[in-house]
């Protein structure tokens, strides 16, 4: 059995990246040759967004060489309430406590959305359990794992369940969804693996990062993570210490230049202390930049060189003489790393500006 697993789809979030991304993953589900397509949960935002979106779905999910298989989330259980219909290729796992769909020669284990896994569906999980058969849920992997990685859910810990306890289901692969912020894998106690592939389009701050999607052969227990061409936000933070402006700005421009800045949102930050003033190094920084915004938290060295704690110690400096202490000759080279080390240090906030 070969599935191309996803999650968090939030369809009808972010105008259309989020069916944009569908076509990315039905696109990466016919490449990679694969029996289905899995969605761990929250494939629509909500159920209004499944109402408007159906009409266009009906012909995304026709005439593909794979199943989608989706199991309710938090956000879109109330979608498959009703008799609605999305397409031939479009099966909602829905059927509690457990529902189990036949894919090729395996079978994939299907949890709705639920608040806990509790003891009868755990031991119904438990005797489902099978060399060819994967666990697809909408969960939260250990308590307060992922804090901050479902974005603005209102639930960020639903349905939580402990690596020990999916241990003990005896599940090869798990196949989850809920936290969004990245592609995330961990063993399991009886050798399993359980795989968070992160949401395949970045729907707020929380995820970062270029997104994937993962493609499981449970003939061959491989796993292999799968990029997506999707809409992606990252940061890039970096420190300028004095004489480092110039090779400051070189990492901003290189790091600008390695992203897709025609599907991302990008953003600069930049803090420390720089030898160029201020409006030059801003200048520059921005031009650098590009399209990314900007966080600019950097100050003319002349803060450093200013402050009580430097002009104390060049006073001291000026009294030494520097001939008595071996490997130390050359005053400009102290006075040098004084500048350094202080410009960290405020930077820090563990030394306060004058």
């Amino acid at each position: 059995m070969r599935l191309l697993h996803t999650a968090d789809l939030h369809l009808g979030r972010g105008g259309g990246r989020s069916l944009d991304a569908l076509d990315a993953l039905l696109t990466a589900a016919e490449r990679e040759d694969v029996d289905a397509l899995t969605v761990g949960g929250d494939c629509f935002d909500a159920a209004t967004a499944a109402d408007d979106l159906r009409p266009q779905l009906r012909e995304r999910f026709t005439d593909n060489g794979f199943d989608v298989l989706v199991v309710p989330g938090n956000r879109d259980a109330a979608v498959f309430d009703g008799n609605v219909e999305f397409g031939p290729d479009f099966r909602a796992l829905t059927t509690d406590p457990v529902e189990v769909a036949t894919v090729g020669d395996g079978e994939v284990v299907a949890v709705p959305s639920c608040e806990r896994l509790g003891e009868d569906r755990f031991f119904d999980l438990r005797e489902r359990a099978h060399d060819e058969a994967v666990l697809l849920l909408h969960c939260t992997l250990d308590a307060g794992f992922g804090t901050g990685g479902t974005g603005d859910e209102a639930e960020p810990t639903h349905c939580p369940v402990q690596t020990e306890t999916l241990g003990e289901l005896g599940y090869e692969f798990v196949l989850a969804g809920h936290v969004h912020s990245e592609l995330y894998q961990r063993k399991l106690p009886n050798g399993g693996l359980f795989i968070y592939p992160g949401s395949p389009v970045s729907h707020s701050w929380a995820e970062t990062g270029r997104r994937h999607a993962v493609v499981v052969d449970t003939d061959d227990a491989n796993v292999q993570p799968v990029a997506l061409d999707t809409f992606y936000r990252d940061r890039f933070a970096t420190t300028v210490a004095p004489g480092d402006a110039y090779d400051a700005i070189d990492r901003v421009e290189g790091w600008v230049d390695g992203q897709e800045t025609d599907r991302s949102e990008l953003e600069v930050r930049v803090d420390g202390f720089t030898e160029l003033d201020e409006s030059t190094f801003d200048e520059r920084l921005h031009a650098a930049a590009g399209p990314a915004t900007v966080v600019n938290e950097t100050r003319g060295v002349a803060a450093v060189l200013d402050h009580p704690i430097y002009a104390d110690f060049a006073d001291r400096l000026d009294d030494f003489d520097l001939d008595e202490f071996d490997r130390v000759g050359d005053p400009e080279a102290v006075e040098e790393r004084l500048v350094e080390t202080l410009a960290e240090l405020l930077a820090a906030g563990e030394v306060t500006h004058a």
